[in-house]
């Protein structure tokens, strides 16, 4: 069981420490997302994310800017460099998805980074790049949100 995650944003003004109790669901629910919103927010083809309970998260710094990206889900980001931070939803107020390469490298390269980085589900796959984006083997597929049918 791990019990602290670290990261933060790429000009270092805001950094977060993730603490997991001894009961808590390790890896923490690693997931992709390709929807039109995250890859505009993220600038990447692929969105690579971890859910966590807020409780478990403790933000150090100013506080990250909030951008109401459609009705009821903020998005957070660092105000200074723009780093994308996190993504959370008032239907589930309790927990946070934090964007996984905001995590610190030397959690990354590590081994906890493998466990953080295999997705045990992918969400938005309807918008696969074939050949590009339809890589990762890992994990369920849904055609939209976890609560979309599967594709695969």
């Amino acid at each position: 069981m791990q019990d602290l995650i670290s990261g933060g944003c790429l000009c270092g003004a805001i950094t977060y420490k993730i603490y997991f109790p001894e009961d808590a669901i390790y890896p923490p629910k690693p997931h992709t997302c390709q929807c039109t919103q995250c890859r505009k927010q993220s600038g990447a083809l692929i969105l690579h994310l971890i859910t966590v309970p807020c409780s478990d998260v403790n933000w150090h710094g100013p506080k990250p800017s909030e951008y109401t990206s459609t009705p009821g889900v903020v998005r957070r980001f660092c105000n200074a460099c723009g780093t994308s931070l996190s993504w959370q939803s008032e239907q589930s107020p309790e927990q946070i998805e934090i964007m996984t390469g905001t995590l610190d490298e030397r959690i990354l390269m590590s081994e906890k980074g493998k466990e953080l980085a295999k997705p045990e589900y992918q969400t938005w796959c309807c918008r696969f790049i074939s050949g590009v984006t339809d890589i990762i083997k890992d994990g369920k597929k849904y055609a939209q949100g976890s609560d979309s049918s599967l594709i695969a």
